[in-house]
């Protein structure tokens, strides 16, 4: 495909690149109709040789296929998809503007800040276009559709204060061809929701948080959760609260708190139903609060901050009108001058407005497109197309041309761009120009060779009095691509930014590559193919990383490679994959020790221990007996018991028995090696009964002590337990025990007839 633009593209006209990544490239492109009619808009294509990948074309697909239906005056609008030149590409709404980040940061640099009120009203139609996205519905079938990339940079803002949601590339749909893994992560880190940093399933409240730090972050001027490194980020966005706004910034409204940080709560139930809630919410309080709808228009702060920008654009307008307008006159009549070959320049008056919108786009961008997503291409804010070497051929006749005077020079300017917007190709060129050569002899047409590729053709080489040069044939051109992992590195190729180029063919040529966390790739390369294909994988740089080593004790003393780091909970600082050896060692009982090799897929190492522990019991009365539900019971002496065989951090219980008592049950937890417990068993509420005493003869009687008369008697309400009975005759006695049961009577007798 040829690399000179402007050129045909299907039925398109591409006018300059935007922008170019690795696997893609966007263009600033016309579509021409009847009576002059012309309508700017953007092509985005596939670049040639990821059109086998099929993985990235259904991803291409998806991001077409999802965002055509979706038309919303919010939402950057897709006119077309289709296939030209072998190759697949969308056709999208053009915006003269820049994305929301450009903004912000532009506004900083020149000292001007957003008011709330404009803060606001971006997020309010950002809103609309994202609520109307998350509710659309396709042939009666919702879309389920969840952006997942909700960031500034996502966000346009065009010079005219119209604000639209662009880059549905890896966005989440029900009609979807590609899936997302599950438990994959997609996004900028520092907008996730705590479900998206997780891996979870998501809604419509995903997008929310995100709209919710972009609203935080634009009201007080500062990042909320980014941190130095993306797991500190990810842990902010797990972990950390979101101020309050105007505690940051006392110049913003009270009321705005409530709103921002309902968006933010961690627990996606807490948040806002729905985007649309969230909107109509901000939309309450602009009306209420906003007196000067006027004064708070965006059109007049993208003015003040573009001013540059904005006049480029009306020049560059101006220039691509000329050129619509060469391409119309081509229609009314022909030009003398053949179409030159792909890959020429053309010197004179055009020439160099040619060259300005072949070289890419103008620095500092006057016209900010949909850009190339992070998974499919590289966003590349400027990009040089590489040409071959010139070299004769019809450049130079047709500047010789020129420089003789023959005919119009204006003219034949127009008529070539003319036949360079009809066609293009690899074709030798003739220039046929009235007039003799200056340094020919009279009368007679100059002759010079004029070579591209392979063909070369010698006009006027035998009239008389012809004089002139003969060049040397062109040196033929290969095709090198680079394919190169990850995707997002910058390619160089000869020290220019692409990842395609011609160069001559059976020479070398030198590319490099770099990448952020990957080491710089270098390598010169032979040409030793007209198409040659050069696929590169970057090694991964060592990064620094830190992760949290946590002993399941906290007094235990962690050791990394020998040094120690502290009781407790440790944070270690190293390099994805290199290995460490950890101890952690207990207050009491053996070390524990495992080796591991850092990784940013564990940033938390837990290492869990085993103390031994024993419960020393102390009971009342010193008759009691203690059971236990784990480890052994062992009396060491009346009133203690110890229970062994235990660990710290397990529970045990314990049961307490005495005859007489009541039985307690207690469940105790060991913190610590030694745990000491103390119970005092409460008596129990006991039965009476009663006691028949007897005696042959006869015989006086005491029970417990206490006198009773002479038996046989009865003994009523006697407490259940042993009771001592004494009898007595003469000088004889006889004492005897006796057990009363609740509720129960029982009998016990002497008799003094025997001896």
């Amino acid at each position: 495909m040829s690399k000179v633009l402007p050129q045909h593209f299907g039925k398109y006209i591409l006018m300059r690149k935007i922008a170019m990544g690795g696997m893609a490239e966007i263009f600033k492109a016309k579509q021409a109709g009847a009576e002059g009619f012309e309508k700017d808009l953007v092509i985005k294509r596939i670049l040639p040789h990821f059109t086998e990948d099929e993985s990235f074309v259904k991803m291409f697909i998806d991001e077409a296929s999802i965002t055509a239906k979706l038309q919303h005056p919010n939402i950057v609008q897709i006119f077309d998809f289709d296939i030209a030149d072998g190759t697949y590409y969308i056709a999208m709404e053009y915006i003269e503007g820049q994305d929301l980040k450009d903004v912000l940061e532009r506004a900083i640099a020149n000292g001007e800040t957003l008011s709330v009120a404009q803060c606001v009203w971006i997020l309010m139609e950002t809103g609309k276009g994202l609520s109307y996205a998350h509710t659309k519905d396709y042939r009666g079938k919702p879309l389920n559709i969840v952006h997942r990339d909700i960031s500034p940079s996502n966000v346009m803002v065009g010079f005219n204060g119209e604000v639209k949601l662009m880059d549905f590339g890896i966005a989440k749909a029900a009609q979807r061809s590609t899936k997302t893994m599950a438990g994959a992560v997609k996004g900028k880190v520092a907008y996730m929701s705590p479900e998206q940093a997780r891996g979870k399933p998501l809604d419509g409240r995903s997008d929310l948080f995100a709209l919710g730090i972009m609203l935080w972050e634009m009201l007080t001027g500062r990042r909320l959760f980014l941190a130095e490194s993306d797991f500190e980020t990810l842990t902010n966005v797990l972990k950390t609260p979101a101020p309050p706004p105007s505690s940051v910034n006392p110049a913003i409204p009270v009321d705005l708190d409530p709103i921002v940080l309902k968006c933010l709560a961690k627990d996606r139930d807490e948040r806002y139903p729905t985007v649309e809630a969230f909107t109509r919410e901000l939309t309450r309080w602009y009306y209420s609060n906003v007196i000067d709808l006027e004064k708070e228009k965006l059109k007049p702060l993208m003015h003040r901050l573009f001013k540059g920008e904005i006049d480029q654009a009306e020049k560059d307008n101006d220039a691509e009108r000329v050129d619509m307008m060469g391409r119309a006159a081509s229609n009314a009549s022909e030009s003398t001058a053949m179409m030159p070959a792909a890959g020429t320049n053309i010197d004179g008056p055009l020439s160099e407005e040619r060259t300005r919108l072949d070289a890419g786009p103008i620095p500092g961008g006057t016209a900010v497109m949909p850009q190339i997503t992070e998974t499919q291409t590289q966003a590349m804010p400027a990009v040089r197309e590489r040409r071959p070497p010139q070299r004769g051929g019809a450049t130079r006749t047709a500047t010789a041309a020129a420089r003789s005077g023959g005919g119009s020079k204006k003219g034949l300017w127009i008529g070539l761009l003319v036949l360079l917007l009809l066609g293009g190709g690899a074709v030798a060129v003739v220039l046929a120009l009235q007039g003799g050569d200056s340094k020919g002899g009279g009368g007679g047409g100059g002759g010079e060779t004029v070579a591209t590729g392979e063909t070369a053709a010698t006009p006027g080489e035998t009239g008389a009095g012809a004089g002139g040069a003969t060049t040397a044939p062109a040196k033929e051109m290969a095709s090198l691509s680079v394919i190169v992992e990850p995707r997002d590195a910058k390619v160089k190729i000869d020290g220019d930014l692409t990842r395609a180029a011609e160069v001559p063919l059976g020479g070398n040529a030198r590319i490099t590559a770099e990448a952020s966390d990957y080491e710089p790739y270098e390598e010169v390369v032979a040409v030793d193919e007209k198409t040659k294909v050069v696929t590169i994988t970057m090694v991964a740089k060592k990064l620094p990383l830190a992760v949290v080593i946590r002993p399941s004790l906290d007094d235990a003393v962690v050791y990394v490679d020998g040094e120690r780091l502290g009781a407790g909970a440790q944070t270690f600082k190293g390099v994805a994959g290199q290995e460490i050896a950890i101890r952690v060692q207990p207050a009491s009982g053996e070390a524990v020790t495992k080796t591991v090799t850092l990784s940013e897929d564990a940033p938390l190492i837990d290492i869990a221990l085993t103390q031994a522990a024993e419960v020393s019991v102390f009971v009342t009365p010193t008759s009691a007996a203690v059971e236990a539900s784990a480890g052994e019971a062992a009396e060491k002496e009346p009133g203690q018991w110890a229970v062994t065989g235990l660990e710290v951090g397990q529970s045990v219980d314990l049961t307490i028995k005495a005859g007489g008592y009541k039985t307690v049950k207690q469940t105790v937890e060991l913190k610590s090696a030694e745990e000491n417990v103390r119970i005092e068993l409460e008596k129990a509420a006991l039965g009476k009964g009663s006691v028949r005493i007897w005696a042959k003869p006869w015989a006086n009687v005491s029970v417990d002590g206490a006198p009773h008369g002479t038996a046989p008697f009865t003994v009523d309400g006697l407490s259940a337990g042993r009771h001592t009975i004494v009898f007595s005759q003469g000088g004889r006695s006889v004492t005897k025990t006796v057990t009363v049961q609740p509720g129960r009577q029982v009998s016990v007798g002497v008799d003094f007839t025997t001896p």
